[in-house]
């Protein structure tokens, strides 16, 4: 038997073909998925002129949803349960403000009691968002 000699020398380049398609698709998962991301619950905000919201920090938003399911940190709170989940939310805060997204649908009553409520669990501000008129499709 006899072995031949070959010439060629091994290839030792690194084919990065395969690193950049797992790359690409990472791209596209995140572009598809960023928007989702930031949806928040489904409240129908009245219109009204209001300065903007702060982006400093992370706020404490109650909503309240039409059919009166009150959800804050995306969980649903019962009424009677409100002052007890917002005293430990803010047990460890030194800022004590609160945004509620009310539907504008929901009775006046309704909003006031659960702003009572919010005010009997401590909290010395109280912020009710809405949506600016140029942002509003009425």
């Amino acid at each position: 038997m006899e072995v031949k000699k070959s010439n060629k020398k091994a290839f030792s380049d690194i084919n990065v073909t395969p690193f950049v398609d797992v790359m690409l698709v990472l791209l596209v998962i995140f572009m598809v998925t960023a928007p989702l991301l930031d949806q928040g619950i489904d409240v129908n905000l009245p219109v009204a002129k209001a300065a903007r919201l702060s982006k400093d920090q992370k706020p404490v938003v109650l909503y309240l949803k039409r059919n009166k399911e009150i959800i804050m940190d995306s969980y649903t709170v019962p009424e009677n349960g409100l002052e007890t989940r917002i005293k430990l939310v803010f047990r460890k805060r030194t800022n004590k403000d609160i945004f509620i997204k009310a539907d504008k649908e929901l009775p006046y009553g309704f909003v006031a009691n659960i702003i009572s409520k919010v005010k009997e669990a401590g909290i010395t501000r109280i912020g009710l968002v809405t949506i600016p008129p140029d942002e509003g499709n009425e």
